[in-house]
């Protein structure tokens, strides 16, 4: 299990640095009306949208995994996410603007929305959150195609899912700990990662791009 951990904790990282999820987060914690309401209702979301793709993409790769014959399927789909992950990076260099940098434009639409209705907008944020998703498919297929046994496999996907999970979680959390006192140091990061999100997003991409690439060229020679 530990080499397993190993193996997958780089790309549960990767899938954690999540500029969309973040701003998202901190514009939801910054409102004036039930702000940690909110903000756990996204949070909610988002662990329920991640809980339905795990579960698919957990089927499938199993299946997959039970019905290969030759490592070079495990070079194929490493290929296949590297892939998606390039096309992810011209994407988010070209468009304007990122989703991040455009969270600002949503305050004064959600200003007056039910609580219960951002447990939907945190749902659909992961659903769009391409790179955060492609990424932690390929931590899935790690643990798929792996020999540990059953227990171990869930007990590896539930650290993935906090992982990725931490871009909304360490939010709420900061506010949980320091209540307003958290305020001035959400604000900076905010700016911070509003600013950069392009950079970060497609230098995550790239970075897993490149590493995926050289992984498949292993398997696959």
């Amino acid at each position: 299990m530990g080499a397993l951990l190993a193996t997958v904790l780089p790309l549960a990282l990767g899938a954690a640095v999540s500029p969309t999820l973040f701003a998202l987060e901190i514009l939801v914690l910054s409102g004036r009306r039930h702000p940690v309401g909110r903000g756990w209702a996204v949070a909610g979301g988002v662990t329920a949208m991640l809980i339905v793709y795990t579960v698919l993409g957990f089927t499938v790769l199993e299946h997959v995994a039970h019905h290969r014959s030759h490592s070079a399927t495990d070079g194929v789909i490493d290929v296949a996410v590297a892939l998606l992950l390039a096309l992810l990076a011209v994407r988010t260099l070209h468009r304007r603007p990122t989703a991040a940098e455009s969270h600002n434009g949503m305050a004064s639409r959600m200003l007056d929305a039910p609580t219960i209705s951002f447990w939907g907008v945190g749902a659909v944020a992961m659903l769009v959150n391409f790179s955060t998703l492609v990424l932690y498919l390929a931590a899935l297929h790690q643990v798929a195609h792996s020999s540990v046994d059953v227990a171990e496999k869930v007990a590896v996907v539930l650290v993935v899912m906090l992982i990725t999970l931490l871009p909304v979680l360490v939010p709420l959390l900061l506010v949980g700990v320091l209540g307003h006192r958290a305020d001035p140091l959400l604000a900076r990061l905010n700016v911070f990662v509003g600013g950069h999100a392009r950079q970060i997003t497609a230098g995550v991409e790239i970075l897993f791009c490149v590493l995926l690439v050289f992984k498949a060229v292993g398997e696959l020679s």
